[in-house]
């Protein structure tokens, strides 16, 4: 049996069901699955807006994804943490004593409140988890001075029990290992808590390699047992341009790899935001380079065009969403052709 085609994008911003009614009927049209950003300030002010939004994607035939976005200011997302404001002793602290916003991973009460979300989650009728972007703080200038995260008292005591000693002042072997292990344990224990309220785990990281400390990471989180579904987002304009077939494909073909070692099944995001007039076209060429390279689970990023954020306003975001339409349905039209035959 070939593997089927699932085709989704995120929602964003909308929390007026009667708005989102027209948007969920329009996407079900193309997409097998919405994302819906359910962030921290839907968990305290919209959980029954939410509930709405999740039952009535459901009903139009859309599998619905769930994602924690900007929680805590370590997953992905342009969403502000309620959580970093009422618990400042749960930031991260620097390797010079210097607290940073942005929640520890290995905070009993920040995983406390991402499992109440995940609850939440489960109830309102998500069925899949998108883990998007979670990442320790980081920052280059100061990642090139030695200085790291994280080195709270939580963080101390995990050290001590691991290397017998402190957490070193500068980065070393053993700091970079215990942030690899503190990202692959929170992943764990979050996804683990998920299966048991029968939600699919889907990770995605970001699109870098290079380093090895992170190609390490890509590895790691790819072999997560409670992982079901691994990818990243090949940007092809994001801090500078790419080719879109040559980056995605590349990206496209790592990722499969990784997955098919694995067990895991490949996803991969695609580009509508932040797109210049003109570029609209290069989405179905990162579509059909992602599809050549052998993955089967496709999602753009946003439904809109990014017509919600000024950080990632397209120029002309109706075009671009009506491109991820032309590709979907073109992608779709061909793999029917392509399976029918085989």
């Amino acid at each position: 049996m070939p593997t089927p085609l699932k085709l989704g994008v995120s929602y964003l911003g909308n929390r007026f069901l009667k708005h989102a009614a027209r948007d969920l009927a329009e996407i079900s049209e193309v997409c097998d699955y919405v994302v819906h950003t359910f962030s921290e300030a839907d968990l305290y002010f919209h959980k029954k807006a939410m509930e709405r939004l999740f039952a009535a994607s459901r009903r139009v035939g859309l599998t619905v994804w769930a994602d924690p976005w900007g929680f805590g200011g370590v997953c992905g997302g342009e969403a502000v943490s309620k959580f970093l404001l009422d618990h400042p002793s749960a930031w991260q602290m620097l390797s010079n004593g210097e607290r940073v916003p942005a929640a520890c991973l290995n905070n009993p009460t920040f995983r406390g409140v991402l499992k109440e979300w995940l609850l939440h989650a489960a109830n309102f009728g998500a069925q899949t988890v998108l883990w998007d972007e979670p990442h320790p703080y980081l920052s280059l200038d100061l990642e090139l001075q030695g200085i790291y995260t994280c080195t709270c008292p939580t963080c101390q005591a995990l050290f001590r029990q691991s290397y017998g000693e402190a957490p070193p002042p500068k980065l070393t072997p053993e700091a970079r290992q215990f942030r690899l292990q503190t990202m692959r344990n929170f992943l764990q224990d979050l996804m683990t808590f998920a299966h048991r309220k029968r939600l699919t785990n889907v990770l995605t990281i970001y699109a870098f390699q290079g380093i090895p400390e992170y190609d390490e990471l890509w590895e790691q989180a790819a072999a997560l047992p409670a992982l079901d579904s691994f990818g990243c987002d090949p940007y092809w304009r994001w801090r500078r341009r790419r080719n879109p077939r040559t980056h995605v494909g590349m990206y496209a073909a790592k990722v499969v790899a990784s997955c098919r070692a694995r067990g895991k099944e490949p996803h991969l995001w695609l580009q509508a935001m932040r797109l210049p007039t003109g570029a609209e076209s290069e989405i179905a060429e990162a579509a059909e380079a992602a599809v050549a390279a052998g993955v089967r689970n496709l999602a753009a990023w946003s439904y809109d065009g990014g017509e919600l954020l000024d950080g990632v306003l397209s120029a002309r975001p109706r075009r671009v969403w009506k491109a991820v339409v032309s590709a979907f349905q073109r992608l779709r039209r061909s793999y029917e052709r392509h399976t029918a035959t085989h």
